[in-house]
């Protein structure tokens, strides 16, 4: 997991424009919930706090997918639509933030399953405040041995 209050580089190599459009996105999409350590590197960079981003052929079923063992994303390359990319590749940061899947029937959220339209909501946010904290705020005092 990455932990959003830190810096992030997200490294893709040669992105199309519609790609870096929906990287973009996907981006503003989580500084607008409180993710604003995210930045992007062309290329492949290596360490802890990179995850690379990867444009693969896929069948239509199959977005995206993070791997936690590399640290890497994945998206179908397929998905050509601005809006849709951007959730799609928030939704797979979600994971790499440690944010698991969100059931339709407990709520609308980035994190449901297969989701295509939902953006991060106010509840995604709180879940990742509740990982992370929130960015920017002190961190707790560590309490005194008795």
């Amino acid at each position: 997991m990455h932990d959003v209050c830190a810096p992030i580089a997200l490294t893709v190599s040669g992105p199309t424009d519609a790609q870096r459009a929906g990287i973009d996105g996907a981006l503003g999409l989580w500084r607008e919930h409180g993710v604003g350590t995210l930045s992007v590197v062309d290329g492949v960079a290596a360490g802890p706090a990179a995850i690379e981003l990867r444009f693969q052929e896929a069948a239509l079923p199959f977005h995206g997918l993070y791997d936690d063992e590399t640290g890497v994303v994945y998206i179908n390359r397929a998905i050509e639509d601005l809006t849709p990319l951007a959730i799609v590749i928030a939704h797979e940061l979600g994971h790499a933030f440690g944010l698991p899947h969100v059931p339709f029937a407990e709520r609308s959220s980035l994190m449901n399953p297969g989701n295509f339209v939902t953006p991060p909501t106010d509840a995604d946010r709180a879940a990742v405040e509740a990982l992370w904290g929130r960015c920017g705020d002190p961190a707790p005092e560590a309490s005194e041995p008795r």
